[in-house]
């Protein structure tokens, strides 16, 4: 579990890890770059808005054989009206997991409790 915001719950750790790596995470509307020390770039595209939910890829990126692959790969969601952020998707070049089934009827628990973790 992610540590440093004693009492919070793994939801709001992740809003708040999210807001130190993209402090302009509550403004976002397109695509960009967030530079940490010591950290690889991470890249960040707006999947969709509304008023109260923030849906992004985020992924790091790395040469391969010529050209750019985004490795690994992940849809966040941020709830900005309650502070709080959930995974949605992880891909990577050996696995892909999904929270929510594509209609959003089913929730896969232990995926949920993997990618947020």
């Amino acid at each position: 579990m992610i540590g440093g915001y004693n009492g919070e719950s793994i939801h709001a750790q992740i809003f708040h890890r999210l807001l130190d790596v993209i402090p302009g995470l509550l403004t976002i509307d397109d695509v960009g770059m967030s530079e940490v020390d010591g950290i690889l770039p991470l890249y960040f595209d707006v999947v969709s808005r509304t008023t109260t939910k923030l849906t992004i890829m985020l992924g790091h990126s790395r040469a391969e054989s010529g050209g750019v692959v985004i490795d690994p790969e992940m849809t966040v969601a941020v709830y900005l009206d309650r502070s709080i952020a959930e995974a949605l998707t992880y891909r990577d070049a050996y696995m892909s997991n999904s929270v929510y089934s594509p209609d959003g009827s089913h929730i896969d628990i232990l995926a949920k409790r993997v990618l947020n973790d």
